[in-house]
């Protein structure tokens, strides 16, 4: 058998897409000495697609924000219409600019390296190797040579299959794979306008003007959306489409293909892909000693829409604050900060829209045109999540609202408990435990899955 090369650091992170490149940046920026490993070859890391991104939560994450050719799109108003397209919602000015995550991805792959990243691709066969249960070391092959990778602190940023979580018995444990009610199939592409009279026409029958972002609500069951965004220069169109990976309502693929056909002025695709987005709520556990968990292996996704983008690169940045200083990056003590100021800050916003995701799916596409029809869902209900933070709407509303949902029971019944969970998320995260206490933690996740669900 061949001798492993070994190569040792602080901490290696596996996974180069756009959670784990900041992860790494936002370490080896702290002084850590990193190792960034990727699968894929040189340049293929993370989502080969658009995105949409708010502004807040690069500043957060101690990162300028894109700025074009790298941001494609800015905000502005964004069209929602119900399933029959009998009622329309209009939001002024939405905060959310589309990104291109190739462009992205290569400016932190480059801020990495310059920060001392050392980043290898085509790290295959990954094996993890646990002393007392706390992963040590890595084994790989590297261009079919063996390799050995040591540190103490692991970061997980694979996705959602988590190559290190579920090679960990201790974090395995708390973070079982998402269901199939529980991912959203998605796609994206920019695809050529073949014929823009017919672009144009289609932009006067929704009211909206080129650049401006038309939402269709629950064409595919209560969850799921076709985004089509006509740039403004009228030679190509942003497309996003969205659906439960259930086995019911289709998939992100089919419901492009049936926008696609719906509108036979959308011409060839230019780039753009797809994936499976883990839309449950953030498991109550993101580390144990010598691993820690970021982006869509915590689950650290906006589940009412399925953007995890802002919230993963946040989670580097916190866990670079966490464990700032420690002799240890991955002692006990340290990953537990991680954990406990990433839930504590936010858990309740993730927790509340969670709830809301779960009302969508419950609602149907039945139960969506009622909720437009009731007045409920409106501007002020909507805002806060394209900033993808809490709100509510104002109190001179609520009087309103609440004649509405008395109108439509079979509605109340099910938007009345995802308000209430949604409230108690955000006195439930505040709740976290803040020091290491598997007691605590275990009394603290029972009481979650009781009030939010499991």
């Amino acid at each position: 058998m061949a001798t492993s090369a070994a190569v040792t650091a602080d901490v290696v992170v596996v996974g180069a897409g756009t959670a784990g490149s900041q992860a790494a940046l936002q370490l080896a920026r702290t002084g850590r000495s990193v190792v960034l490993v990727d699968r894929r070859p040189a340049g293929q890391g993370g989502a080969r697609w658009c995105n949409g991104v708010v502004a807040w939560q690069f500043e957060r994450a101690s990162l300028a924000p894109p700025e074009p050719p790298e941001r494609r799109a800015e905000g502005g108003p964004v069209h929602l219409f119900s399933p029959s397209r009998r009622h329309r919602v209009l939001v002024a000015d939405s905060p959310i600019a589309e990104a291109d995550m190739r462009l992205l991805g290569q400016r932190l792959w480059a801020e990495a390296e310059a920060a001392g990243v050392d980043l290898r691709w085509g790290v295959r066969d990954v094996a993890v190797e646990l002393d007392r249960g706390r992963p040590v070391a890595l084994t790989a092959a590297v261009d079919g040579e063996p390799v050995r990778f040591e540190a103490r602190l692991f970061v997980d940023a694979s996705g959602r299959e988590g190559v290190l979580r579920s090679a960990v018995p201790a974090l395995a444990a708390w973070c079982p794979p998402a269901a199939p009610h529980d991912l959203c199939s998605a796609q994206h592409l920019i695809l050529e306008i073949d014929d823009v009279d017919a672009a144009r026409r289609y932009l006067k029958e929704v009211e909206a003007e080129p650049g401006e972002a038309v939402d269709h609500l629950g064409l595919a069951g209560g969850y799921s959306v076709a985004v089509i965004r006509v740039e403004e220069s009228l030679e190509e169109v942003s497309v996003l489409t969205g659906t439960l990976a259930d086995g019911r309502s289709g998939t992100g693929p089919d419901l492009m293909k049936r926008v696609r056909a719906e509108h036979p002025w959308i011409g060839r695709p230019v780039f753009g892909g797809g994936a499976l987005i883990p839309l449950r709520r953030t498991y109550d556990r993101l580390a144990v000693p010598g691993l820690a968990l970021v982006g869509d292996a915590a689950a650290q996704v906006m589940a009412a829409h399925g953007s995890g983008i802002g919230y993963g690169l946040i989670a580097g940045k916190v866990l670079a604050e966490a464990t700032a200083g420690a002799a240890d990056p991955g002692s006990a003590d340290a990953v537990w900060a991680y954990q406990a100021r990433y839930l504590r800050e936010f858990g309740p916003t993730l927790g509340a829209y969670d709830a809301f995701r779960r009302m969508s799916v419950a609602l149907g596409s039945d139960g969506v045109e009622r909720l437009f029809a009731s007045g409920v869902f409106g501007p002020s209900l909507i805002e806060p999540g394209l900033h993808q933070r809490l709100g509510a709407p104002p109190a001179h509303e609520l009087t309103g609202h609440a004649r509405a949902l008395l109108a439509d029971p079979a509605l109340a019944r099910v938007v009345v408990p995802a308000l209430v969970r949604a409230g108690l998320a955000q006195a439930l995260y505040r709740a976290y435990p803040s020091r290491p206490t598997e007691r605590g933690l275990r009394a603290w996740s029972r009481l979650a899955r009781a009030v939010l669900g499991s």
